[in-house]
């Protein structure tokens, strides 16, 4: 029970985001300027990491203090040593990424842009850790998700690595942001009830089982839309094409879902595996593009 607790610190749909976005933006440096330094790359992604995983540990400990079901089956002395091991982790997180920031502004490598991205995710931190711990704002967690684990990622690998804007970066994140939310949008219907009966606030449990159903479809073909209006906007055809080819599986999950407002059974498992397809066989496909060309 008690390594369970602690495991929850590790989400990997999160994480496995904020590495395929930074590498994305890592991808599209390399199309079009070239990498200055692995060494910035590598510390940027770690940055990141830490503050996103100083967040999840603060977060927990809240949690934890306020002694809520998570713990019902701990001692009192187990709850204080898992607040001490939780402290102990935030603590270490949120060192290392200090410890980065202060070397690059030893270094003299900050630049405004990059500085500002700094206190934007900081920020973005600051609003995940508040949305998880105060539950008048819980269904409001979805947002800072979608700052620290879509947004800010690329963007950081570009700045680090460029101090000029390029319009494919806002135009490359743009979709993924629709995409990204169908995740957590299908997770608050899986567990639609368990939330209701804990009084949990989610996207599901505000708006109604039928509507969340609508938008996390809505989400789906709006994100192939963007896809599409961005070839529009002069997005190189020969890097976006194979996006499209990922199109079946948006349908595909658009059907499992009508299946369920019909009154069949949830095959929640298949349709984790296809809204996260969405998601990420997009994202590789154009990051491999980015990469190679």
């Amino acid at each position: 029970m008690f390594t369970d607790i602690v495991k929850k610190l590790i989400k990997p749909f999160r994480l496995v985001s904020l590495l395929t976005t930074y590498a994305l933006g890592l991808g599209l440096v390399q199309y079009v300027r070239s990498l200055r330094s692995w060494s910035f790359a590598i510390q940027g992604f770690i940055f990141l990491l830490m503050i996103t995983l100083g967040a999840e540990a603060l977060g927990l400990l809240s949690q934890v203090r306020r002694q809520i079901q998570i713990t019902r089956d701990l001692t009192d002395k187990q709850k204080h040593q898992l607040r001490m091991l939780l402290a102990v982790l935030a603590g270490t997180f949120l060192t290392v990424a200090t410890t980065i920031f202060i070397g690059w502004m030893v270094s003299g490598v900050l630049w405004q842009g990059w500085l500002s991205l700094i206190l934007l995710a900081l920020l973005a931190g600051i609003v995940y850790y508040l949305t998880m711990t105060i539950q008048e704002i819980t269904a409001y967690e979805i947002l800072g998700e979608v700052l620290l684990f879509v947004i800010i990622p690329p963007a950081t690998a570009f700045f680090i690595q460029s101090r000029d804007f390029h319009r494919l970066l806002t135009l490359t994140v743009i979709p993924f942001v629709a995409s990204y939310l169908c995740y957590p949008l299908l997770l608050s219907l899986k567990w639609y009830s368990a939330d209701q009966r804990h009084e949990r606030k989610t996207i599901a449990t505000q708006v109604g089982w039928e509507r969340t159903m609508v938008l996390h479809n809505a989400l789906i073909l709006l994100a192939y839309l963007l896809f599409a209006l961005i070839a529009l906007l002069n997005f190189p055809w020969f890097l976006l094409w194979p996006v499209f080819l990922t199109l079946p599986i948006g349908l595909l999950e658009i059907w499992l879902m009508e299946r369920i407002r019909r009154g069949r059974k949830p095959l929640w498992m298949v349709m984790q595996v296809a809204t996260t397809s969405v998601y990420f066989i997009p994202m590789y496909l154009l990051g491999f593009a980015y990469w190679i060309r």
